[in-house]
Parts: C-alpha cells; structure tokens; sequence
C-alpha cells in the first residue's frame, strides 16, 4: 500500500482528504507545518506528497525543494488556493509532479494521485533494475562478483566495495542491500562524503559524541552506505569507526572507494583501525575490460531500461563494444549506448553509430602498450595486497624493489 504524505495547516483539509483518499487504497499521515513534514519524511519515506502552496513559516515551494534534498525522485503534488498560473510554473519548474487548484473535483485529484501512483511504480522498477544489472553477465569475473556479493549479504558485518570509478559500486552496494533483506522493507540509505562538508558528516552521520546523526536513524534496520569514504578527514576516519563499532548491530555498514587506501594506511594517511575494521570483508569489483563478454547482454540491459528492447547491435558493432577497453567503465557504456540508440536506423546500432574513439581501432593501444599497462596494474594489486611492503611486493613479482617505483 501506497503511503501519501499530506501538508496542509487546516485541519478541515486533512480530514476531507482523508475521506476520499484511504477508500481507495492509499495510507494517508498528516503535517501541519513544513518542518514538521520534513521530519515525517524522513522517517516514514512516504511514496507522494501532497502539500498547500500557502503556509506559514515554510510555503510548499521551499518544502519541495528540502524533500528534494533529501530525495530526488521525491513525487510530489502541489496544491493552491490561488489560481495562479505563475504558481503553478514554478511548481512545476522546481519538480513538483502535479498542481491542483483548489477547490478541486474529486477525479481530479484521483487522476492526480493514479498518475503519481504509477511514476512511484516506475522508479521502484527502475531503482530494482539499475541494482540487478550490477550482477548481470556469464563471465568468470561476473560470476566471481554474484559469488561474492551472496556472500558478503549473508553477513551483518561491514563490507568495503572497491573499484574503478564507473563499474556501478553504488550499485553493487544496493544490490547486497536487497539480496540481505529480501524479505524486509530495509531502508537503504546514502552518503556520499566527496558531496558533503566535514560538519555535514558530523551533523548527519555520527552525531554528537559519535552516537549517531539522522542518517544512521533512519537506516536503522537497514544498511548505510558511504561511498568516497577516502575522502574522510583523519578526524572523521576515528569517529566512524567509533560509530561503526558502537551502531554495527542495528545498522549494516557498507563503505564504497576507487582509491587504493592500503597505501596510504602503509604511509600513515589513513587511520588503520577503521580500515581494518571495514576491509574484513571486501568486494573487488572488475572493470568492464575484464568482462568483455558480458557485454551484449549489459548493451542489451541498458537498452531495455531506456525502453528500446527493438532496438539490436550489428555483429560489426558488437566487436567493437567488446573489443574496446572503456576506461570509463560502465559509465561510459551506458553513454555510449544511450547516444547510439538515439543515433541508428531501421533499430540496430551500427559502427558509425559509435565515437570515433571506438570506431577507429589504429588508435586503440599496441600489444606492447597493452602489456606494460596490464603489468602496472598488476603491480599495484599485489602491492596493494602486501599493504605497500615494497619488499614483500618485489619477492612475489620476482623483479626489483626499484622496479615498483
């Protein structure tokens, strides 16, 4: 069931909407201020809101755009007293999904609300497709990767997701999230530290004392996610991993990163206890270069997501996605087939579809250039590995410690 957040200050319009709205299938809980409605937002997460223009101390406008803060596919309804085109404008150009002028008819606002009813439907189905297709594909290293995400879900304990930038860590972590709590409406909740200042982190997430700000309430039951964790400040690596310590039985802590932290904890620029504390279980995520097969079957996921299941790769198209390295991962993938799906004829995707950059393969790199790359990045995993111990590094490999330099 469908819960519909409605803010207005009258209680007479609680009451009538209550009237018509529960009949129908929908939960309705109420606010009589902004504030108050932001706090409810937070904690219950309602699929709609529908809220007066006209309110004192916050109108619906600033309300809308706090809910969007919060979350940005937020559906949210705007009502008004007034009508006002110029109000109904802004609404709109802010991101509200509807505006109803009042006094509205009953089957306008149930259009309204079945309308929304449906976009709340979409986004759920679009949220569940973006974290399956994380684990899509038939490669060894897909099949290494659904091994270990099955087995880090199986576990309350705090998991590190690593990988390049653009290989879908985020959502990797959503994915260990449903497969965790399959059966539980956990909440999911993110923070990323690359988009938030030091004291947002100590206001939001750890709180006064490390107990815990509104972020790790209202995952409670659920997992928090903190993605870019590398961008901490040493103060703020010690009270998380004070938080982490302190909240790990209500809260499963999944923490996301594309820097190599082994190093820096070696050289003293990391604090090692949280490292360690979080890197007892750790998902290496490949990069599509090394799922090259898997590819048509991404190609063709992503495809399905912008509904253009019609739409096919020639065989000459299909050698180039596979045989190029993309750097930019899965990022970059989706980029590419979005733009080639907007681009082909008669619904396959052709080479001239493509970038230059894949199309010309004289500038794709040599065997030479391929192997002295592939030799560095070899390197720095058993490097990494030996936590920046050149020496140890050097005996593995079987070269010279000035070698890995």
């Amino acid at each position: 069931m469908q819960s519909i957040l409605i803010v207005d200050d009258m209680e007479s319009i609680h009451e009538m909407l209550d009237t018509v709205i529960q009949p129908i299938g929908y939960s309705t809980v109420y606010a009589r201020t902004g504030e108050e409605a932001i706090s409810i937002y937070k904690e219950q997460c309602p699929e709609i809101v529908l809220t007066d223009l006209k309110m004192p101390n916050m109108d619906g406008l600033e309300l809308m755009s706090r809910i969007k803060e919060i979350d940005s596919n937020a559906v949210v309804i705007m009502m008004s007293g007034h009508a006002d085109i110029d109000n109904a404008l802004a609404s709109l150009k802010l991101g509200a999904f509807d505006y109803l002028t009042k006094p509205f008819k009953v089957d306008q606002l149930m259009t309204a609300l079945n309308r929304a009813s449906e976009l709340v439907k979409v986004n759920v189905a679009s949220e569940e497709h973006d974290s399956s297709i994380a684990l899509l594909g038939d490669s060894a290293a897909a099949q290494k990767l659904k091994e270990r995400v099955s087995q880090i879900a199986a576990s309350h304990s705090p998991a590190l997701i690593k990988g390049p930038c653009g290989v879908q860590k985020s959502l990797l972590a959503a994915a260990i999230h449903h497969v965790q709590f399959a059966e539980e409406a956990a909440p999911f909740v993110t923070f990323d530290c690359s988009e938030h200042s030091d004291s947002d982190l100590r206001d939001d997430v750890t709180g006064s004392e490390n107990s815990g700000g509104q972020m790790v309430n209202n995952a409670k039951g659920g997992t928090l996610h903190i993605t870019n964790f590398h961008k901490l400040s040493k103060e703020n690596q010690v009270a998380v991993g004070s938080l982490v310590r302190d909240n790990g039985s209500e809260v499963r802590f999944l923490f996301s990163t594309s820097e190599e932290i082994e190093g820096k904890v070696a050289k003293g620029e990391f604090d090692d206890s949280l490292f360690h504390l979080i890197s007892s279980q750790t998902v290496e995520v490949p990069g599509l270069d090394e799922r090259s097969e898997d590819i048509p079957l991404l190609v063709n996921s992503i495809l399905q997501g912008l509904r253009k299941d019609s739409i096919s790769l020639s065989d000459e198209a299909r050698s180039l996605l596979q045989g190029y390295q993309w750097p930019g991962n899965f990022a970059e993938l989706k980029e590419v087939v979005e733009a080639a799906s907007k681009d082909c004829k008669d619904d396959v995707i052709q080479p001239a579809n493509l970038p230059n950059r894949i199309q010309e393969t004289d500038k794709w790199p040599n065997l030479a250039d391929f192997i002295e790359q592939a030799s560095e990045e070899y390197k720095t995993r058993i490097l990494r590995a030996c936590l920046g111990d050149p020496k140890k590094a050097s005996a593995i490999l079987g070269c010279e410690v000035s070698d890995l330099s």
